[in-house]
């Protein structure tokens, strides 16, 4: 298919960060499916471990442990779906070689190669074409060598590896990843049941979405090693990664994060309901030390820190995914509550409380890189006449993808008018979208390919950072800085070309506050444009979320 916008690569695809920890100290059953770490955890030799003397000292603590947490599993859950990949087509005969092989969740990769039965070797190169599975979604090149029990995957090399980081449900593009490394596999396994070590050596760059800031992670031969077990009675998953070694976090030049890990150790049981189908509830536990170096200290409270789960912390993802049960206590002393309403209490004896809303708020206490497993859930479109007010907000970025065939050509657009209460006769000061061009210098950490600079100063503020011309997406705009006035988001049918339908899923964010989704399918001689929403900036700063305006047509 011929498109005039110029020419756009596709993004490569991007890497997430490995942490490294091994069991340490003993665990419970408590007879329903998860493992709670016992109380008892040991400390580096020599070292101390740090005074938690006041409640916001004990939400730093908590908050790095949870984002630690967090990039943890993530990561090593990253590890294992290429590990899979690669494994799924580890058969002597290679019969389904340089062959489009469909992923998950939409999206393809195809493999060349080579097998030696002498010592039941494979030397292969992977190329995926936005393959998209568990949240991610992979573009670029790899190359596997090894025994299908012990081999090595090498991400990128002369190129960079890209990955993009979405929620679940692949509507909210959370950050953009470029990596160089290499991991090694070593175990053995199926869907339900496995044991796997991983050893991982590199650099990730990674741009948050939500933080809207570069973050370089840097790690050397970390090893976790990752278990799964399946109840065959119940259907409940639990998994298990532990790990030792060090990860380094470094954003803004100044600004970094070291955390060298000793048994820090993650459990989770994730609890099968046989009358819907579907995980419902969840139930992990956290053990083990972190050793926290900060710079400036201002980012949080460094020291060695002593990390115990008490009660299972509960999940439940129906109807809305939050906490809503457990207790963890940091260095004997600093005590989170996990309470029913999905709110968290931290406290220090002798010094009052502080209460959090919800786990991702607590996290971003001290926010230090992106690839959260969950942010913030998913408001509700508004309805006509009914807008949702939110009290302020200084950016927004809107996401698009979709499924139907790998052809489609789907494009996001935004037009934007000064005044508050546009009619149909007015003109849009500036529409984003891919013929737009650029005439401004693109902002740090962010490659516009279509843009515009809205105050002036020569750097863009609002741009398309993906445009995605053969399927699945990401299409996504970046707005920097929101000036008072009436914003109109919506998406066009560009080409079907030869896919039969192409089913739309998309998002936006102001700050925090996300909305959607935001779903249409596209069929031969339907409707050529979908209205997702309007967003008025009042003068004040306020913003209201809308439903569009008829009225105000593409």
């Amino acid at each position: 298919m011929i498109k005039m916008k110029g020419y756009f690569s596709r993004p490569m695809l991007v890497m997430v960060l490995s942490f490294c920890m091994t069991l340490f100290g003993c665990s419970n059953y408590n007879g329903s499916g998860i493992i709670i770490p016992s109380t008892t955890t040991n400390t580096s030799s020599g070292q101390s471990l740090a005074v938690i003397a006041t409640s916001i000292q004990g939400a730093q603590v908590a908050s790095q442990v949870l984002q630690t947490r967090e990039l943890t599993a993530t990561s090593t859950n990253m590890f294992k779906n290429i590990g899979d990949l690669s494994l799924s087509v580890m058969t002597p005969a290679l019969t389904n070689v340089n062959t489009d092989i469909n992923c998950a969740d939409g999206g393809t990769f195809k493999y060349t190669g080579v097998y030696t039965a002498s010592g039941d070797t494979y030397n292969l190169t992977f190329t995926f074409d936005g393959c998209r599975d568990k949240g991610f979604q992979y573009v670029g090149a790899t190359t596997v060598n090894g025994t299908p029990s012990n081999f090595s995957v090498t991400l990128g090399g002369t190129t960079t590896f890209n990955i993009f980081n979405f929620n679940s449900a692949y509507n909210v593009l959370l950050a953009f990843l470029k990596t160089n490394l290499r991991f090694t596999v070593a175990g053995s396994g199926t869907a339900t049941d496995a044991a796997y070590t991983y050893t991982s050596s590199g650099s990730i760059s990674s741009f948050d979405y939500f933080l809207l800031d570069t973050f370089t992670m840097t790690f050397t031969n970390l090893t976790t090693d990752y278990t799964l077990a399946t109840n065959a009675t119940t259907s409940d998953l639990t998994t298990s990664i532990t790990a030792n070694g060090q990860f380094n976090v470094a954003w803004a030049s100044t600004r970094s994060v070291r955390a060298q890990m000793a048994g820090l150790t993650l459990n989770k049981t994730k609890y099968y309901d046989s009358n819907t189908g579907t995980y419902s509830a969840e139930a992990s536990g956290m053990t083990g030390t972190v050793l926290y170096t900060t710079r400036p200290s201002t980012l949080g409270y460094g020291g060695l820190f002593s990390v115990s789960t008490q009660t299972p912390i509960m999940t439940d993802y129906l109807p809305q995914r939050h906490t809503t049960q457990g207790n963890m206590v940091i260095n004997g002393n600093a005590n989170i509550q996990f309470n029913a309403g999905g709110d968290i209490d931290v406290s220090v004896a002798g010094d009052p409380s502080l209460n959090y809303a919800k786990e991702y708020e607590l996290m971003k206490l001290c926010d230090f890189a992106a690839m959260e497993q969950d942010k913030p859930p998913l408001i509700t479109p508004p309805a006509p006449g009914a807008p949702v007010s939110l009290p302020t907000g200084s950016t927004m970025a809107v996401t698009l993808t979709w499924f139907g065939g790998a052809t489609s050509d789907m494009d996001t657009h935004m037009e934007y008018y000064t005044t508050a209460a546009p009619v149909s006769s007015d003109t849009p000061t500036w529409h984003v979208f891919y013929a737009t061009g650029k005439t401004c210098t693109d902002p740090t950490g962010i490659a516009f390919n279509d843009a515009v600079d809205v105050d002036g100063n020569g750097t863009c503020d609002v741009g398309l950072d993906f445009d995605d011309t053969q399927g699945y997406g990401p299409e996504h705009i970046t707005t920097l800085v929101l000036q008072p006035g009436y914003y109109k988001i919506y998406i066009n049918n560009f080409s079907l070309d030869t896919d039969p339908f192409a089913t739309i899923y998309s998002s936006f964010h102001v700050g925090d506050s996300i909305f959607g989704p935001y779903t249409f399918t596209f069929i031969p001689g339907n409707q050529r444009d979908y209205r997702v929403a309007d967003v008025r900036v009042n003068a004040n700063g306020s913003i209201d979320v809308l439903a569009p305006d008829p009225a105000l047509t593409p």
